[in-house]
């Protein structure tokens, strides 16, 4: 059931990718971004981005000096982030098996996706597995108690039985007051059509409370510093701390981990990776790593 449930996202968010917003987008986030991210923080550090989608998030991080690695399930997606981070690392993957050790990563975000992957509470944990100690790990999740919630479950059974692409473009276009609010910019019908896909239309969506986020963080040794609501409280961006010390010396590089057998680091030829102890193979594609299991 995971498995097909994973297959329906991936296919859905490469049909309907998540808006791109362009120059608006990318400097409204890196400015959103500093609160919890201060540029010393992050200047040179490696900060891998979970589901990062055409990379305009990663995109603002970068501008303020930090080093990306963008993985997302969405090879269309990708193909666009690539494009617009030329210096990051882009891998093909699954936000429910990283393919890093442990302690990979300097700090972590993960914006608006864990609660569109079949299990919420596995991908924090990911997420948290390969943040190094001292690290900062951003998580934007649903929020339980917001009216999204009541939306999504009363509509999402009817319109799963109407096909996105069949909407007319006069629906879509009555999205524009309610986007202009919440994005600060117009969006085009193909854009409209994509948003629509990821808020009502996607395969999977799940809401979480404070508490029960704040667990989970419990869970693997992470202290929540701060929350924030965003955007009439539809959703809630958390800040957590890594429990132990950073090593602020050390300059971390992009390490594979083979996903069927453990082992690490993978060799890289110009193929793409190899494992030198199962053999299996991570192969290069324009730049973009696939790291999906198969």
């Amino acid at each position: 059931m995971q498995k097909e449930l994973l297959e329906k996202t991936k296919s859905h968010y490469d049909d309907f990718p998540f808006i791109e917003g362009g120059t608006n987008r990318i400097t409204w986030w890196r400015e959103y971004l500093r609160d919890f991210l201060p540029d010393q923080e992050i200047d040179d550090r490696l900060i891998i981005d979970v589901g990062s989608g055409v990379g305009e998030i990663s995109r603002g991080l970068i501008d303020r000096g930090a080093r990306l690695l963008c993985l997302d399930i969405s090879l269309r997606s990708l193909l666009r982030c690539r494009q617009i981070n030329q210096s990051a690392q882009v891998i093909h993957g699954s936000a429910l098996e990283l393919p890093f050790p442990n302690d990979s990563f300097d700090h972590a975000i993960s914006i608006g996706v864990l609660h569109h992957t079949p299990d919420c509470r596995r991908g924090f944990h990911e997420v948290s597995r390969v943040t190094a100690p001292g690290g900062t790990i951003v998580i934007f999740l649903y929020n339980y108690w917001s009216i999204y919630n009541l939306i999504y479950h009363t509509f999402n059974p009817v319109l799963k039985k109407i096909q996105l692409n069949r909407i007319p473009c006069w629906v879509l276009r009555l999205l524009q007051p309610f986007v202009k609010s919440h994005l600060g910019q117009r969006l085009n019908d193909e854009q409209l059509r994509n948003l629509l896909g990821d808020k009502l239309w996607t395969p999977q969506a799940t809401f979480h409370s404070i508490s029960e986020v704040r667990e989970w963080g419990l869970e693997v040794g992470l202290t929540l510093v701060s929350i924030r609501k965003f955007f009439l409280s539809y959703a809630n961006v958390f800040r957590f701390v890594k429990q132990g010390l950073h090593n602020e010396f050390y300059r971390r590089e992009m390490i594979l981990k083979c996903l069927k057998c453990g082992n690490f680091p993978m060799i890289r030829h110009h193929l793409g990776y190899t494992c030198g102890q199962c053999g299996h193979i991570y192969s290069l594609d324009g730049g973009i790593i696939n790291c999906i299991s198969s």
